[in-house]
């Protein structure tokens, strides 16, 4: 946009089904460059270019047309399905696909980040394309700055702008003085206080032959990590070694390991006190931290748990994003795999909230989401509370997506459903493999534009 004078300039879009929105006002000058975000595939949108006078008054100075292009790759095969409407402008999620692509360092599976509207429209997206070996796409997190960050297994953590430009990539040690299994996976928090704490494992070599295995068998021991950012200098906060033994018998026999992986750690969030919660999915618990990490406060479900399930269905297996509510209470993804038989071994996922007890010891459930007709996601998958008291919930596991599909849904606080989100390839398309690790609570604008007029169906 070419000025006569300088000034403040914004532009304003719309579509009669999309919505209308308008982008924030630049900084004063003549010449300006304004990115207008926030778009649908395949859509005409109508524009105005509105400068601000002295007054403050914004006046418009042009109109024109333009139509946007087609979602890439794999997103452009997903066929959505939707009924209701969600309460969130946006919702940030991932999608895993088993398609590869050509890159000039060899192929690569499709991976990409992306947002969405109310109505499950795609508005946002970025490639976020992992290589052909083990590392795959983990959590993702938009900052204040509008910026998205996200992290890649084993690598690193990427910090982009909304316009896909990166803009800084952390690189990741391993641990010093231990065999590295993983410099980083699943989750990690923001950064605050110039360091990022995440998750990462070392390798861990012990004689197992007492309980029928080897005497040089080798288990993955999951930590919790902090990295200085400014300093690039790892530190171990919490390493699991230090409270519990996995060489020791008795408690070996209690644990079941799964492949020698043995906590598998797979969400990490803050409570409200500057403690933390930490997911141990393969021993069916969730631990409250100190802020300090050199105390385990409590633990919820599994081994030597301290707290009792008055009605056994309220226990949850091989859960997702364990985290701490305003109310004190915890929700979590409840997988529900591995159910003992006198649950009645039921496949089927839900979203779970416990109200814990501290003084009778007992954790009951206030709350629980599964939809109609129920949906099993045997891994994957995630559940967090919304500002309005709604649930984001995502069911991003499918052994075959072409005919169960991976959904998003909001639920509200009668576990009713509002708003479901289903993601299908087409029956003649090769890609029959959608996973989707989490759906988050989106941000309220990509940057800093303006809801004049909402979407509508």
């Amino acid at each position: 946009v070419v000025l006569s004078a300088p000034a403040r300039a914004a532009v304003e879009y719309e579509n009669e089904f999309a919505g209308k929105f308008r982008t924030a006002l630049s900084e004063t000058a003549v010449e300006h460059v304004i990115p207008v975000v926030r778009l649908r595939a395949n859509t005409a949108y109508q524009y105005a270019v509105a400068v601000e006078d002295r007054d403050g008054v914004l006046a418009y100075a042009a109109r024109g047309e333009f139509s946007t292009g087609a979602l890439p790759g794999a997103l452009a095969m997903m066929r959505r399905r939707t009924s209701g409407e969600s309460s969130q402008d946006l919702i940030l999620a991932d999608y895993r696909t088993s398609r590869f692509v050509p890159n000039p360092a060899g192929n690569v599976r499709e991976h990409f980040i992306v947002m969405r509207d109310a109505l499950g429209y795609a508005v946002w997206n970025y490639a976020s394309h992992v290589g052909v070996d083990a590392r795959i796409l983990g959590g993702v997190r938009v900052q204040p700055s509008g910026s998205v960050m996200y992290q890649i297994t084993d690598c690193c953590v990427i910090e982009i702008t909304p316009l896909g430009e990166r803009v800084n990539e952390i690189a990741v040690p391993a641990h010093s003085d231990k065999p590295n299994h993983y410099r980083t996976h699943h989750d990690f928090l923001p950064p605050e206080n110039g360091r990022i704490i995440y998750i990462s494992g070392y390798k861990f070599t012990f004689d197992d032959s007492a309980n029928g295995g080897d005497a040089e068998s080798t288990a993955r021991i999951d930590t919790i990590n902090a990295l200085d950012l400014a300093t690039g200098e790892m530190e171990v906060l919490w390493d699991p070694m230090d409270f519990w033994d996995i060489r020791d018998p008795d408690q070996r026999r209690r644990w079941n390991l799964n492949r020698m992986d043995w906590l598998h750690i797979n969400s990490l969030a803050k409570t409200s006190d500057g403690g933390y919660i930490a997911s141990l999915r393969n021993i069916n618990q969730v631990i409250s931290l100190s802020p300090d990490f050199k105390t385990v406060r409590w633990r919820l479900g599994g081994p030597d748990s301290d707290f009792d399930f008055p009605d056994p269905t309220d226990r949850f297996t091989l859960q997702h994003t364990a985290s701490e509510l305003p109310n004190g209470n915890i929700l979590v993804f409840d997988n529900r795999a591995k159910l003992p038989e006198e649950e009645g071994g039921v496949r089927y996922s839900r979203a779970l909230e416990l109200r814990l007890d501290f003084d009778a010891k007992t954790a009951v459930k206030a709350w629980e989401f599964s939809p109609e007709p129920r949906m099993y996601s045997r891994n994957l998958s995630s559940a967090y509370r919304l500002d309005n008291g709604n649930t984001l919930v995502n069911f991003g596991y499918s052994q075959d997506s072409l005919t169960i599909p991976i959904a998003i849904a909001e639920a509200d606080a009668r576990g009713r459903e509002a708003f479901r989100l289903e993601s299908v390839p087409p029956a003649d398309s090769p890609l029959r493999e959608i996973e989707r690790y989490r759906a988050y609570p989106g941000p309220k604008s990509i940057m800093g534009e303006t809801m004049l007029r909402a979407p509508r169906r």
